[in-house]
């Protein structure tokens, strides 16, 4: 009878490891980031979207705009109205600067009104600066986004608003900006919610294939919005059905077992 029990533990033992290395095995598959990527799968495209991206002018946009050129008091009716903005600041931070208005524009001192929404930040530079020849020689205009800032709700560790500091910010710059998702966030599909000239966009995120570097929504636009939805049940890890397996496995163990030793 004694050994018969022992037989019986032994086994409830190797039962309750299989579950648990099963259930390891299985979850890492859906936790780490990006794991059907290889080192030469996708560098070209990275290449080809970091070139290409480029973010727009929006209404209610502040810019912070430096005006320079070879006489600077040429400048100051200009450069007086504008502030760039300091390193370190956050979303609380006041902005300053030159702000474009629901019609689009910005108003200058002397120049008048110029169309900005629509142009690039670039695009804008180079306007500004054919329009300053008539003033000064040798203009150099320096265009910056005041109010460029994402912000991260749902599972993740930190969430909040936070201030861009590059044009270039990826939604791995968010998610680590927000100290990583939690345990229950869904890594497959993580929602991004972009308002670009009146017209509100959807995209969806799977943080565990290399296709999220192809996506339109890999690089982030000012006021995007992340959202990390939650697994669907806290008790049920990230496995799917095979984690109800190797729970009733360890159930079902330990019932043989109390039926056995009260024998």
């Amino acid at each position: 009878m004694l050994k018969q029990k022992s037989y019986i533990l032994y086994f409830l033992r190797l039962s309750f490891l299989y579950a648990i290395t099963l259930s390891s095995c299985i979850s890492s598959k859906k936790v780490i980031y990006f794991n059907d990527l290889t080192d030469s799968t996708v560098m070209a495209k990275i290449r080809v979207a970091a070139t290409d991206f480029e973010n727009i002018i929006q209404k209610n946009d502040q810019l912070s705009i430096i005006f320079a050129g070879s006489n600077v008091n040429d400048l100051t009716i200009f450069n007086g109205a504008t502030n760039t903005i300091q390193a370190g600041a956050t979303s609380a931070s006041p902005a300053t600067g030159y702000l474009v208005e629901a019609d689009g524009n910005i108003k200058f001192p002397l120049i008048g009104k110029i169309k900005a929404e629509g142009l690039t930040r670039i695009q804008l530079e180079n306007l500004l600066t054919d329009l300053l020849k008539d003033y000064t020689k040798n203009p150099v205009v320096n265009v910056r986004f005041l109010n460029y800032s994402f912000s991260v709700l749902g599972e993740v560790a930190s969430p909040g608003k936070f201030q861009m500091i590059t044009e270039r910010t990826t939604i791995l710059d968010a998610i680590s900006a927000a100290k990583d998702l939690t345990t229950l966030g869904r890594r497959e599909n993580v929602l991004v919610v972009r308002e670009e000239q009146g017209k509100r966009s959807v995209g969806r995120l799977n943080l565990l294939s290399k296709d999220i570097f192809n996506s339109p929504f890999f690089y982030l636009k000012t006021n995007d919005v992340i959202y990390v939805e939650p697994v669907n049940s806290k008790f049920i890890s990230r496995n799917g059905s095979l984690q109800y397996l190797s729970i009733a496995a360890v159930g079902l163990s330990l019932i043989l077992t109390l039926i056995n030793l009260r024998k």
